[in-house]
């Protein structure tokens, strides 16, 4: 089970991804942000309820800590992803985010079997392979997009080791924490500019709410996968959700795709497949 939440981890947040990247060309990074996880909010305090078995502070107030993180993240990825190309934004932000985690828990004494390395090792190079530019991209490929994408995967990692650190009775409440805090400090600040308001988000509502979904549900789902499973093997499978925002991409919005990221595409699916076996 949790190599199949772990999968749905990365379905989910490769569309959040594209979603929150989409949006963020129709209106500024931090309303998508504020709207997404207002969205997210509602929807996961509903939940909870019925889903976790016990509700802590501690738990709750990792989740803020982690959401915290989580939001400069998604920041800095939404931004990128609108303005550099998704194929390389997705991929770069991805190798950090497992790469921290999976580090974390192999310090703290988690093992892997041969075939899991394997799996791993061909992760890490497929993340690679889909990272790199294809000459078609319209949009340039910067130091500042490269920098602020591994930053970007950097939150991320940390706020997974934060979210694995709770326990498995209180899910999702942790998921409430970060998004209490995240939608709230932004909505706040929205509120006190003068330009703010609901009609800075009409452009962009749709694809703003299914961001909202999609990225608070794979919150959820990584936080129910390391409750079952170890933080590294779990860190790998959710971030390769590139290969869903990449695939988003060309279908959608007919971004070409070259033959080393093609190849990356199929190097995560093959690494899926020997993390699962392990």
């Amino acid at each position: 089970m949790a190599v199949l939440f772990g999968l749905l981890t990365a379905l989910f947040f490769g569309s959040g991804d594209f979603c929150g990247g989409i949006s963020a060309k129709k209106t500024s990074v931090i309303n998508v942000v504020a709207f997404s996880h207002l969205v997210g909010l509602i929807g996961v305090v509903l939940l909870a309820p019925f889903l976790a078995d016990a509700f802590t502070w501690g738990d709750f107030g990792l989740g803020v800590i982690g959401g915290s993180l989580g939001g400069i993240g998604v920041a800095l990825l939404y931004r990128g992803l609108a303005n550099g190309p998704m194929a390389v934004v997705a991929p770069l932000t991805a190798i950090t985010s497992a790469a921290v985690p999976a580090v974390w828990g192999v310090a703290g004494g988690e093992t892997l079997s041969a075939i899991a390395w394997i799996g791993v090792a061909v992760a890490v190079v497929a993340i690679g392979l889909s990272s790199i530019p294809n000459e078609q991209d319209d949009a340039p490929v910067t130091g500042r997009v490269i920098g602020e994408s591994l930053l970007a995967g950097a939150c991320f990692g940390t706020m997974f080791i934060a979210f694995d650190a709770t326990s498995e009775a209180t899910a999702p409440w942790p998921v409430v924490g970060a998004r209490v805090l995240t939608s709230g400090l932004l909505l706040t600040y929205i509120a006190t500019r003068a330009r703010s308001g609901l009609h800075t988000i009409r452009p962009a509502l749709g694809t703003i709410v299914l961001t909202g979904i999609f990225d608070t549900g794979s919150n959820v789902l990584f936080l129910l996968a390391t409750n079952l499973g170890d933080l590294s093997i779990v860190a790998v499978l959710s971030s390769l959700y590139p290969a869903i925002t990449v695939v988003l991409a060309r279908f959608v919005l007919d971004e070409a795709m070259s033959r080393t990221q093609l190849a990356g595409l199929a190097g995560a699916i093959t690494a899926s497949v020997l993390i699962a076996l392990g």
